[in-house]
């Protein structure tokens, strides 16, 4: 059912002797044991009509479109094939790999990554870091604070985000500038994204006010076609 962009769930029950009173939700995942499975269904949220479309003006206009989900791996890439975002050659990812790369092996996957699955928030804006250098550590001082556990002098080169100085020396050719993204995003972990993104679109219907006042441009409708009027402004 993934492979058919369905997402999967999983139904079950406990029969539990609680005294004809409902039992209590404190300590939930006693409960969670010996469950009997009831049944398996897919849910699909279809992809409206406009957004390949959408999709096509936007990498015709030489924006490259990523994904960033926190859907599983499989779930993910039938959504985002038939949307036109995964092409053949590029990459798809899950998060708990993506957050065990270096800066180095970042950047080099950087111009195929197509998909980020089951991600969470903080993938998403070590991503937005990554590609246009905001809110990188720019001394030992900041890398520290970022990261407190580890040794500057032995990390600094092996844990994302990395730090502005080693970031701005890979891009040498393009005068140490990155890319200009922009975000969408509708929850309120996604506000950091927002914020670092250059261009940070939340929500309109289903966004959290925090999205909405951490981003530039509000989405009314909710529409990735939309996006492309957004652009085009």
């Amino acid at each position: 059912m993934s492979k058919k962009a369905l997402r999967v769930l999983a139904l079950a029950h406990k029969e539990v002797s609680s005294g004809g009173e409902l039992p209590s939700t404190d300590n939930i995942e006693q409960y969670e044991t010996e469950l009997t499975l009831d049944g398996i269904f897919g849910i699909i949220d279809p992809i409206r009509p406009d957004v390949v479309e959408a999709v096509q003006i936007c990498q015709n206009a030489g924006i490259f479109v990523r994904m960033v989900t926190g859907d599983n791996i499989e779930t993910a890439k039938a959504i985002a094939t038939s949307c036109g975002i995964l092409t053949p050659g590029g990459i798809a990812m899950e998060g708990p790999e993506f957050r065990k790369l270096t800066p180095q092996q970042l950047d080099d996957i950087l111009p195929n990554l197509q998909v980020l699955a089951r991600s969470s928030p903080n993938d998403k804006y070590t991503l937005v870091c990554r590609l246009n250098g905001h809110n990188l550590p720019e001394t030992k001082e900041e890398w520290e604070e970022l990261h407190p556990t580890y040794s500057y002098d032995d990390h600094k080169d092996i844990i994302l985000p990395g730090y502005l100085d080693e970031w701005k020396q890979k891009r040498i050719k393009s005068g140490g500038v990155g890319e200009v993204v922009g975000v969408t995003g509708d929850g309120t972990n996604d506000g950091p994204a927002l914020k670092a993104a250059d261009v940070g679109l939340s929500m309109g219907l289903s966004g959290t006010d925090v999205a909405k006042d951490a981003s530039d441009i509000v989405i009314l409708d909710d529409n990735f076609a939309s996006i492309v009027k957004a652009v085009l402004w």
